[in-house]
């Protein structure tokens, strides 16, 4: 096959080249200009590129390669920092049949090699997206859940992938505290199983590839082709009738439920004190966007909606109502049963602060501690 390797780090580039092989032509163009020559003539089965350069029209670059030259395979290479991963989710909606790897391993293995114009994406990367950006997640915890969808794989454990955030495994796992979200390693088992699911339903991958596209290694570092079946049990076994009859649709609907479900659900990571009282925090704002109250904290871009409960709430909350008296307010006001009504304001309560849009204020000695 003829293949492009377009990559600034030298290092990176001979690690990919030497892994296709010799039995491949491997051309390596100087920036966009000579890439795009080499696709426009006709001379590129695969291109490897990086998904963030210095180059100001790098995005555009792969963009009108893509539309250009259908049949052209690419593989991005991405960085584990926020502009690099938010370059990926960009090119991942808009590139369909753009995969993405972070070093040149068995994932790459099976990206790199000659598509159809027809074939569908080669990986689950845009349902996961999709999936993760519903869970309540900012800063390294979103970071984290983008990661994942972008390059499902078991074989970077949490300590790692945390410490290539910029943040320690404790930080991390902060974010995954709410009432109403899995943990860390739960969601990167999710993304994983999810990825498995499709290249079996929709590709007919067989097991060992698959083992190593996601990265389900043995003791020795060999893919484990056994474990892929268990994997997905694990996972969606709950889910088996559903997903044989529905297919990927039905695996879209388990990865959401499996993302929002607690890692603990009995007891949730907050004790809820009845004086405590609770407060925006001092840069979030609350504000009407297409007729619904929005909070949003816009030097950390981050943005939550209320639905109707949660406006309710919101308006007994900044009076400085107690959660006792939160509770008792909310429960006549919808008429619902106060058991009901104090769940609810938990999970609601508890994502608020996962997400920093809230701070508490300990009404007595034994308040509720830190999310």
């Amino acid at each position: 096959m003829r293949i492009a390797i377009s990559l600034d780090d030298e290092v990176l580039r001979r690690g990919f080249a030497e892994r296709l092989g010799r039995e491949h032509r491997v051309f390596l163009p100087a920036g966009g200009d000579a890439l795009r020559r080499l696709a426009m003539a006709g001379g590129l089965d695969i291109a490897i590129v990086r998904v963030l350069s210095d180059e100001l029209f790098w995005p555009d670059t792969l963009r009108n390669l893509a539309a250009a030259a259908p049949a052209l395979a690419m593989v991005g290479v991405i960085e584990t920092n926020r502009p690099s991963l938010d370059e990926a989710v960009e090119l991942a909606r808009e590139i369909p049949r753009m995969g993405f790897v972070s070093r040149p391993d068995a994932r790459f293995d099976y990206l790199a090699r000659r598509r159809l114009p027809s074939d569908r994406a080669p990986t689950y990367t845009q349902s996961l997206l999709e999936a993760v950006h519903s869970l309540p997640l900012a800063s390294v915890g979103r970071d984290f859940a983008l990661l994942q969808a972008v390059r499902p794989s078991l074989a970077f454990d949490i300590p790692e992938q945390a410490a290539a955030l910029g943040a320690s495994r404790r930080k991390l796992e902060r974010w995954f505290q709410g009432p109403d979200i899995c943990s860390a390693r739960r969601l990167q088992s999710v993304c994983a199983a999810a990825e498995a699911i499709y290249l079996r339903l929709v590709h007919h991958v067989p097991e060992r590839e698959i083992a190593g596209v996601i990265g389900l290694l043995s003791s020795d570092g060999v893919p484990n082709p056994i474990g892929v079946a268990r994997e997905i049990r694990a996972v969606f076994g709950g889910y088996r009738d559903s997903i044989r009859e529905g297919g990927t649709m039905a695996v879209a609907e388990a990865v959401h439920a499996e993302l929002r479900r607690a890692h603990d659900a009995v007891r949730p990571p907050v004790r809820w004190d009845p004086a405590t009282r609770y407060w925006p925090e001092e840069s979030v704002l609350a504000v009407r966007q297409e007729g619904r109250l929005v909070l949003v904290d816009p030097a950390r871009q981050v943005e939550q909606p209320l639905d109707e409960f949660g406006e309710d709430a919101w308006e007994q909350m900044v009076q400085g109502a107690t959660f006792a008296k939160l509770a008792a307010e909310l429960a006549a006001k919808r008429r619902e049963a106060r058991n009901r009504t104090r769940i609810r304001l938990k999970e609601w309560l508890g994502e608020l602060l996962v997400l920093g849009l809230i701070r508490r204020e300990q009404g007595s000695a034994n308040a509720a501690e830190g999310a």
